[in-house]
């Protein structure tokens, strides 16, 4: 084989390397927002959180019904051998249950908070969706981006054993050298192997989060690069905005409104009734018709829902609690992860980027000074491998990077 072409296909090969990984023919493409869609609209545990929504609007329906009206019929004086007819008093009524006092009014306002409540618990299922699918995407993207590399410094790598081994042929090399250049294969070899089950898992990982059941061969298509600026919101803006502040005072609000309910509950009962008996009065032929009108109301004296009202008060306390313990919560998460996010930039910007770019200049000049005979074996090996350390820090610092980005809009309440 021509040694001046095995020299320049080498030099082609290391600057292919110094490049980055192609992506591979016959995958299907995956964005971040594509991945997110398809998670919104397939898993099966936000099916069920809608359905909840659709439960509430039930009982909301339910709440605003009036009371069924009671038909009452009834004889007196039945007794052995009378003439039913002639001796037995007939009674028929209409009892009619009156919500007139607020109670149906505030059953209403419950069931109006219990919808938004419901609604707001969905909507933070969404959100927690969108949250651990952005964090599995940018963790397979960076492992794909590892497996890449070292596939493609394994491939390369090969056009490296190839001119050793004719340079042995021709008696221009020791055997040792084509041995430790073989050895360097073998661990690339590996190395790429680990970090293709490292991709695989991580791809699963994804898959599971996406609610998807098959496990398709894709390549996910988001850069690594500081391709966008982020400018991160301020406090106040997050806490208007997050899905758990909001479900924590939706939770409140229809505590307070069950409050209230209690309250009206200890109010009387009141029941109309209306109908007509009829009598048949003594030595007379046909009876008597009379009409008769009944208002019954309880009578509040021991029971004026005094356990039922403390229960609601300690409620709307316990939930106040609970949600001054969410804003806490969200004010240090969303302060954690912009202090992570800027730090992971500040490395992005400052170490990994300057760490790549000076790595793949080292390894053009190793190589074309070995190439020319002007640099040991070990060296340029070392060089190589500098390189493709290099790549991977880069790959899983941009991971690392990019991962902190979706916590931090996670932080922030941004859904997508």
């Amino acid at each position: 084989m021509n040694q001046k072409y095995l020299l320049s296909e080498i030099r082609a090969a290391l600057l292919l390397a110094a490049l980055g990984p192609a992506v591979g023919w016959g995958q299907s493409t995956l964005s971040l927002s594509e991945a997110i869609n398809q998670a919104l609209r397939s898993r099966p545990s936000l099916r069920a959180e809608s359905e909840r929504i659709s439960a509430a609007e039930g009982l909301r329906r339910q709440a605003g019904l009036r009371p069924n009206p009671e038909f009452q019929f009834q004889n007196e004086n039945l007794r052995p051998g009378q003439t039913y007819s002639r001796d037995v008093d007939t009674l028929a009524m209409i009892n009619q249950p009156l919500d007139v006092l607020g109670k149906r009014t505030q059953r209403i306002a419950v069931a109006d908070k219990a919808v938004l409540r419901t609604q707001a618990e969905y909507d933070l299922a969404r959100w927690d969706v969108s949250r651990r699918v952005r964090l599995a995407y940018w963790a397979a993207r960076g492992s794909q981006e590892v497996r890449d590399i070292l596939r493609t410094m394994l491939a390369n790598f090969q056009k490296i054993v190839d001119y050793h081994a004719a340079q042995l042929s021709a008696g221009a090399i020791a055997e040792q050298d084509l041995l430790r250049v073989r050895l360097e294969q073998e661990r690339l070899s590996i190395s790429a192997n680990l970090a293709s089950i490292d991709a695989d898992r991580a791809r699963i990982e994804l898959l599971k989060e996406m609610g998807r059941t098959g496990f398709a061969d894709l390549s996910l298509s988001e850069s690594l690069a500081l391709d966008r600026s982020i400018q991160p919101l301020g406090i106040e803006e997050v806490l208007a905005q997050r899905a758990e502040i909001k479900t924590a005072r939706a939770f409140l609000d229809e505590a307070r409104a069950n409050s209230k309910l209690q309250d009206v509950a200890a109010r009387p009962d009141l029941n109309l009734t209306y109908g007509y008996k009829r009598t048949q009065l003594p030595d007379t032929v046909s009876g008597v018709n009379t009409a008769i009108v009944s208002v019954r109301i309880t009578l509040p004296f021991t029971d004026k829902n005094q356990g039922n009202r403390a229960a609601a008060e300690a409620e709307v306390r316990r939930r106040q609690e609970l949600l001054a313990a969410v804003e806490n919560d969200v004010r240090m998460e969303y302060s954690g992860a912009l202090q992570e996010f800027e730090l992971r930039r500040s490395q992005a910007l400052n170490a990994l980027q300057p760490l790549r770019e000076h790595a793949a200049t080292i390894s053009q000049i190793a190589s074309a000074a070995y190439t020319e005979g002007g640099l040991d074996l070990l060296r340029f090996l070392d060089a190589e491998r500098a390189r493709l350390d290099a790549d991977v820090a880069w790959a899983r610092g941009m991971a690392d990077y990019w991962q902190s980005v979706a916590k931090l809009e996670a932080a922030e309440g941004i859904l997508q």
